[in-house]
């Protein structure tokens, strides 16, 4: 008999209105021995799980991999067709950027990176991007080219790293900034996390990195207002800098929080204030763009990108539908980037040796083949 695990009502139908799925209709489903057959609505795909409406309004899930081929071919395809449906409708969006397929730029070269678990492009030199390595690492930020050119690295001064998870670079006034996030919390055991702000380190792109370490500038401790938490993923809105932050669950939903800008230099503990529920996959990064309209959040599959207007509030952006990335298949994708034209994408992953991904933004003619397709 097929292996049947129950899934909450209320997680399905918000799933439902997330996708936008009209009513299906109820076909037979057969597992991969072909000896078991029964009646039921395809409802959606999550975490490698078909999410099924049998007729007495329950809903199931059941691993793909337990289907027959047959059914792994029908989900394929009423997903691919939901997705474009999803693309023709947030396309017309004013500020909605339509990206091609990502291509694998290079490997990065320096064997040290075994685990890059946040990237952020250089803002002082173009180019360059910085990434560090996952907990298990000392306080050290990584910097490469798009060759994957190894350009060196430096410490964190008198920092010792917890569980380093996400990096993110912007200006502040004439300077450029990395922000890094201490912020894991696998175990949700600790109250408090940290943010080290840094200027950003001085580097020649032929010779590398010139400093052995850099001080940095601010420390900044917060807690979540409402529970511990575990986060991978961390931006700066640079036109209020505030900084977001995403929670990492382990159901399709993630709790984003605000984190407005410490003013007070004193070392006390500031308060991240809930403002959205994302109904996506476990988030593992993000980023916002330069222009502060547009923000990208990973999961350990695709990307979903939020669009807002110029006087919008992060929470409106939030509670619309966002247009998901389709993303490479990667081995533990936990960093992504905007570059420095602020719309394409950039990615690595974890495992060594790293490969650095691009995608683009597609062109005119592309994307009208893309949604006629």
């Amino acid at each position: 008999m097929m292996r049947l695990l129950k899934a909450r009502a209320s997680i399905i139908a918000t799933l439902l209105c997330l996708w936008g799925a009209s009513p299906a209709v109820p076909r037979t489903w057969t597992d991969r021995t072909g000896e078991h057959q029964f009646e039921a609505e395809f409802a959606d795909f999550s975490d490698g799980k078909i999410l099924l409406k049998q007729a007495d309004g329950q809903i199931i899930a059941i691993d793909i991999e337990d289907c027959s081929r047959a059914d792994q071919q029908y989900v394929r395809e009423e997903l691919r067709r939901r997705r474009a449906g999803q693309t023709a409708e947030v396309s017309d969006r004013p500020g909605t950027v339509l990206y091609g397929p990502g291509r694998e730029l290079c490997k990065l070269l320096n064997p040290a990176i075994d685990e890059s678990s946040g990237l952020a492009c250089s803002r002082a030199v173009p180019g360059v991007f910085w990434t560090h390595n996952d907990s298990g690492d000392s306080a050290r930020i990584y910097a490469f080219d798009a060759h994957g050119t190894d350009l060196g690295s430096c410490l964190l001064a008198d920092v010792q790293a917890f569980d380093f998870e996400d990096v993110v670079s912007f200006r502040l006034g004439q300077k450029s900034y990395l922000l890094v996030g201490d912020t894991g919390n696998n175990g949700r055991a600790s109250p408090v996390q940290i943010l080290y702000l840094i200027e950003e380190p001085r580097l020649d792109p032929k010779r590398g990195v010139a400093v052995g370490q850099v001080p940095v500038a601010r420390t900044i401790y917060y807690a979540y207002e409402d529970d511990h938490r575990d986060c991978e993923a961390v931006a700066i809105d640079p036109t209020s800098e505030t900084i977001l932050l995403v929670a990492k669950e382990k159901v399709s939903r993630c709790d984003v929080y605000a984190l407005a800008w410490p003013k007070d230099e004193a070392e006390k503990v500031a308060l991240a204030r809930k403002i959205a529920v994302l109904r996506i996959p476990s988030a593992t990064a993000m980023d916002i763009s330069p222009d502060g309209l547009r923000t990208v959040v990973l999961t350990y599959g695709n990307a979903y990108e939020y669009t807002r207007g110029e006087q919008e509030d992060w929470s409106v952006a939030f509670g619309r539908r966002p247009c998901e990335i389709i993303l490479p298949q990667r081995l533990q994708g936990e960093s992504i980037c905007y570059g420095p034209d602020g719309k394409t994408l950039y990615l690595t992953s974890e495992k060594r040796p790293a490969p650095l991904w691009e995608v683009p933004v597609r062109t005119p003619e592309r994307t009208r083949r893309a949604l006629r397709e």
